[in-house]
């Protein structure tokens, strides 16, 4: 037996004097003489032939403390009859790593097979290259369908910007949480959240997406449920509100009309007691002329006569302007409710503010003083109902901030108008209890609320949040715990109207 160096190194021998003289089962471990043993007896017409043919055998052989070695053996028949080259290689590491990467590529695979959120990876084109379990039941095809399609054909059609996996395709732009919707093959539109990067090869250079996104169908319809239950108490406050400011004018309006109707009484006394003087004067009997006005002393005297026309008339007017006040409600209520047509059209700001403010007004039970200041501003064109259901968002929140301070003393809720440059700025300000600075940062998230249960959902700053955001506007917030809150608005001026609306400031009482 002939042998090299590292044969040598692998499997020692056990004579000192002449190591080439032992049999190979006395150099190689059982494990692998055993495993190549059948192949040497064989010869070239048993598997040491396949072995010459290029086979090779991998061999397994636990070490004396349990650490397992692979070896991979090669038999090749040599010229010369009867002999034969074994090649016999460590192969432990190697075959390690080869193991460790079926694992992690099985691992991977049942990982992305069995997540819930849907996956895509696509080429730089933006031609899928592969899709998992989930992705093809949101996209709406069968099993193997995605690879060799294009991401385009379901995305893409949003409205409102890019969508957020073309973006990343054309300049590589990360999304997290991106909202945007999805066209099935049928028609049938999905809201879906996206998070997508660039796929980078070895160099570091962009080779496609890979994209995750859930189908949000489920959440939009329980974020509409919410909203709708939202906008259900809303109402019910909002009628409290207004039963409430309209019983105010009706109480004495119903007061008066009681005493208008006992004063019609005296003054039917008092004309039928001068009926009776004209009667008098038209039978030209001094004496009885004398007795007639005697009488219409003596009723007006009864009567109290000039207290009558005068708290009459006051009664009158007062009830001429409490009529006037539940007209002026029912007006801001009209103009409140009035749904929006299908597209943009000229919105007066300071009409919408305004309406939705005296509406707010009569909902608030806590003294509040409401202080206005309006610009001159141009119509814009806008969702008026849009943006008063984030007026009253921010009004309610402000109200709301000031029954928090627990303060028998009124608070003051501020709002004002103004044109800064391209824009037009909505200002609404409290003296409420202010908001902290770790709740600043997620007061637009949606169902977070500061408040407590029962009395808020956590939708209406997200909500308004994204109608500020359809209108290409921004909104702001500044806030100092225990002094107030400022919420402002940025509406763009452009496709201003030239129509103006005046200014003024209207300080309001104590409600």
């Amino acid at each position: 037996m002939t042998e090299n160096a590292e044969f040598g190194r692998l499997f020692p021998s056990r004579s000192a004097s002449s190591p080439g003289s032992e049999f190979l089962a006395a150099r190689l471990p059982a494990a692998l003489f055993d495993a190549t043993d059948p192949d040497l007896r064989q010869g070239g017409d048993g598997p040491a032939g396949r072995a010459q043919r290029g086979g090779a055998r991998l061999v397994r052989v636990e070490g004396a403390e349990g650490a397992a070695r692979a070896f991979e053996v090669r038999l090749r028949a040599l010229q010369d009859a009867g002999r034969l080259l074994i090649l016999i290689s460590d192969v432990t590491e190697s075959e390690w790593l080869s193991e460790r990467l079926e694992a992690l590529r099985r691992d991977n695979r049942d990982l992305i097979r069995n997540i819930n959120s849907a996956l895509l990876v696509t080429d730089p084109a933006g031609t899928i290259t592969f899709a998992n379990p989930p992705a093809e039941r949101i996209l709406g095809v069968g099993e193997g369908d995605l690879p060799g399609r294009q991401i385009a054909d379901w995305f893409g059609v949003a409205e409102g910007g890019p969508d957020p996996i073309e973006a990343c395709l054309g300049d590589g732009t990360r999304s997290q949480g991106a909202e945007t919707v999805l066209q099935q093959a049928d028609g049938k539109r999905v809201p879906v959240g996206v998070s997508c990067s660039p796929r980078l090869d070895a160099e570091g250079r962009a080779c496609g997406v890979v994209a995750i996104f859930q189908d949000l169908s489920e959440v939009k319809e329980l974020e509409l449920q919410v909203r709708q239950s939202e906008k259900m108490a809303s109402i019910g406050q909002l009628a409290a509100g207004v039963a409430h400011e309209v019983n105010n004018p009706m109480g004495f309006i119903h007061a008066n009309l009681h005493q208008m109707s006992e004063y019609l009484g005296d003054l039917g006394k008092y004309l039928e007691a001068v009926d009776r003087l004209a009667e008098a004067v038209a039978e030209s009997d001094p004496e009885v002329i004398r007795a007639a006005a005697a009488d219409v002393q003596a009723v007006s005297r009864e009567i109290d006569l000039e207290f009558v026309r005068s708290d009459f008339e006051k009664a009158l007017l007062e009830s001429a302007e409490g009529a006037e006040r539940i007209r002026h409600i029912v007006k801001d209520l009209r103009d409140f409710s009035r749904p929006d047509p299908p597209a943009r059209s000229p919105a007066d700001i300071n009409q919408a503010l305004d309406s939705t403010a005296n509406i707010v007004f009569t909902m608030m039970k806590h003294p509040v003083r409401l202080e206005k200041d309006y610009a001159d501003l141009p119509k814009i064109e806008a969702y008026p109902m849009q943006l008063k259901q984030v007026f009253m968002n921010l009004l309610v929140n402000a109200y709301q901030a000031i029954e928090e301070r627990e303060e028998a003393e009124p608070g003051v809720i501020r709002i004002a108008t103004a044109r800064e440059g391209p824009e037009i700025v909505v200002r609404i300000s409290d003296t409420g209890v202010g908001i902290s600075e770790a709740d600043r940062g997620r007061i637009f998230d949606p169902f977070f609320t500061t408040k407590s249960v029962g009395a808020g959902t956590g939708l209406g700053l997200s909500t308004s949040f994204q109608i500020i955001e359809r209108h290409g506007g921004r909104i702001l917030v500044e806030s100092e715990p225990g002094h107030g809150t400022t919420f402002e608005i940025r509406l763009p001026l452009r496709n201003a109207g030239p129509e103006v609306t005046r200014g003024r400031v209207d300080p309001t009482s104590d409600g």
